[in-house]
């Protein structure tokens, strides 16, 4: 894998701590889901969820996609354990293709947790 702006920033050590961060948002979203149903929080704090589910869509994306959206807006690109490691972006088009795509993956991120905690929300409140 090498750099290409707006497709692929990272490689497999970056790629691996993205799916990382996504199963350990997902786990907590599962563990904060159990522990307010089971101590019975109304539905309305069950929005508490959108964020470790945030952060689980984001690593996902990331990982899945073969793009960090944080080296994206900065300017850097990190393929650790390859022969081109890591450096910036000095092209201003290609950063702003980098730039896109971030905001892509954020966008996408919000909108999946915010999707999914709003099911979540609505099971808690049809289970009781």
């Amino acid at each position: 894998m090498l750099y290409e702006p707006g497709v692929c920033n990272i490689g497999k050590n970056e790629i691996k701590k993205r799916y990382e961060l996504a199963v350990s948002g997902f786990f907590l979203t599962a563990l904060l889901f159990f522990l307010l149903y089971f101590y019975n929080f109304s539905a309305v704090w069950f929005v508490v969820l959108f964020v470790p589910l945030m952060f689980g869509f984001e690593g996902l994306y990331q990982g899945y996609l073969h793009f960090c959206a944080g080296f994206g807006m900065s300017g850097k690109y990190d393929f650790s354990g390859t022969k081109k490691e890591h450096g910036l972006v000095k092209d201003k088009q290609e950063h702003m293709r980098d730039m896109v795509k971030s905001m892509q993956i954020n966008a996408y991120s919000v909108w999946s947790a915010v999707l999914v905690t709003i099911l979540l929300m609505l099971l808690k409140a049809f289970l009781h």
